[in-house]
């Protein structure tokens, strides 16, 4: 008799814990929690869940009020916490959305929500910054000109060239030339007349 009741005492503590372990992963905790509004961007985000979750097949979001979408960097467990760093892009002040899902133990896929607002807008994190534009005058260009200085042109008369005839006047004249020509050729018609003459 005591056996029986024994049996069915276990039975029924058998039945108490089946659905508690065979129950889906909750979420029971966050930071930031759940509703929280914070000065800053946090850098990381963490996750307490029921039962220990795989990280591998783990996956978290977050969506900024404007709809964009910060970056979340390589998700990592330690037994039921999962961590997230992430890299907030523009976060303009307002609600943010996580967004999560994990694997229980029984093989089938969780999800859920959780929010947390930032009171003021927070510039891009380090490294999504943008550099702001230079704007530069060009340096003023200071030059002294001096006075034109006058240049006088003076035109000279071009070289006279001379020619191979001499001027008159300077050297033996032309006509002593012609004169001295003609006597040597008469001189010549008489000694040829002689000569004729002396042969006949």
């Amino acid at each position: 008799m005591k056996r029986l009741a024994l049996s069915a005492l276990v039975a029924l503590g058998l039945l108490a814990a089946a659905p508690s372990a065979w129950a889906h992963t909750e979420l029971i905790g966050s930071d930031p929690a759940e509703g929280a509004t914070l000065a800053q961007p946090p850098s990381r985000l963490t996750l307490t869940f029921s039962q220990p979750v795989p990280a591998e097949s783990a996956t978290v979001t977050v969506t900024a009020p404007d709809g964009t979408g910060w970056t979340v960097g390589e998700l990592s467990v330690s037994g039921a916490t999962l961590t997230a760093p992430v890299t907030p892009g523009a976060s303009p002040a307002g609600q943010y959305v996580v967004s999560w899902q994990v694997e229980s133990l029984d093989g089938d896929f969780v999800s859920g929500k959780t929010t947390f607002s930032l009171a003021t807008a927070a510039p891009p994190a380090v490294g999504t910054t943008t550099a702001p534009s230079v704007t530069s005058e060009p340096p003023a260009i200071t030059s002294s000109v001096t006075p034109t200085e006058t240049i006088t042109l003076v035109a000279t008369a071009p070289p006279t060239i001379q020619s191979g005839q001499p001027a008159e006047g300077d050297g033996f004249p032309v006509w002593g030339w012609v004169v001295g020509a003609l006597v040597v050729v008469a001189a010549g018609v008489a000694v040829a007349l002689r000569l004729r003459g002396r042969s006949g």
